[in-house]
């Protein structure tokens, strides 16, 4: 397997702000790394807002402050903040800006940061399509025991299938039983069962892929690993869920 190696200084896409700083896109093999930098007063909704064309931010960010301090304000009102040396999984639709008279300087590895700052063809559609929304949807129900909204989203008769042999490992037919087997990660787990979104992919039929980071602890070890889910949906409901693991003995191991 080759090793893939760019400079981002010397290879990166430039892709300047309307004012108060730019962002530089660079990518080796599969990774795409984007570095911002924000100068003081630089205001998402006013320096990026007129190239994106949207209220407000679209994209999840997955990524690390270098420096400064930068306040984040979502579309529900919450408000958080981040400094030099945090890591922030934050999601779509916010504002942000620069708190203090040092620039913000962060790096971003998510998939989404590659549409940063970029035009988008007047008339496109967004990138989500209706199924990738309710999937989204879904993972925050999920992490916040919101069974309600799951209970929307899944059909009555809707089939998770869990590879591996473990405890877990199985076809769960019915809502209820996929509910209960959601109930049953959290029991063995204390409540310490997360599944945090990396990124969603469709193709406007009904099938989307999710990739995820699932961090869970349980008798003194946590696991911190990968994995993706295969939705498929009939009408508005999922119908389908089949899991794929990036390290299935291992998972196994866990839930023995």
């Amino acid at each position: 397997m080759d090793t893939r190696i760019s400079n981002l200084e010397r290879d990166g896409e430039k892709r300047p702000f309307a004012a108060h700083g730019h962002a530089v896109v660079g990518s080796a093999g599969g990774l795409t790394l984007m570095r911002g930098t924000f100068e003081p007063g630089w205001r998402w909704s006013v320096d990026v807002a007129p190239i994106a064309g949207t209220p407000s931010c679209r994209t999840h960010h997955l990524g690390y402050v270098l420096s400064g301090t930068m306040k984040v304000r979502m579309d529900d009102g919450a408000e958080t903040t981040v400094t030099a040396g945090d890591l922030f999984d934050l999601a779509p639709g916010h504002d942000a800006w620069v708190e203090g008279d040092q620039p913000c300087v962060m790096v971003d590895y998510s998939a989404a940061a590659t549409r940063y700052a970029r035009p988008r063809t007047p008339g496109m559609a967004a990138p989500d399509d209706k199924y990738m929304t309710l999937v989204r949807r879904g993972y925050e129900a999920f992490n916040t025991a919101d069974v309600d909204t799951l209970r929307k989203i899944m059909s009555h008769d809707v089939v998770q299938h869990v590879p591996g042999a473990s405890q877990v490992a199985g076809a769960y037919k019915g809502i209820d039983a996929v509910l209960g087997y959601y109930g049953k990660l959290g029991e063995l787990t204390g409540g310490h069962f997360r599944a945090d979104l990396v990124d969603v992919y469709g193709d406007g039929q009904g099938h989307v892929t999710a990739t995820h980071q699932i961090t869970a602890s349980r008798n003194g070890t946590t696991m911190i690993t990968r994995g993706s889910i295969l939705f498929t949906f009939l009408g508005d409901k999922a119908t389908d869920l089949l899991e794929m693991h990036a390290d299935l003995p291992a998972d196994d191991a866990f839930w023995a």
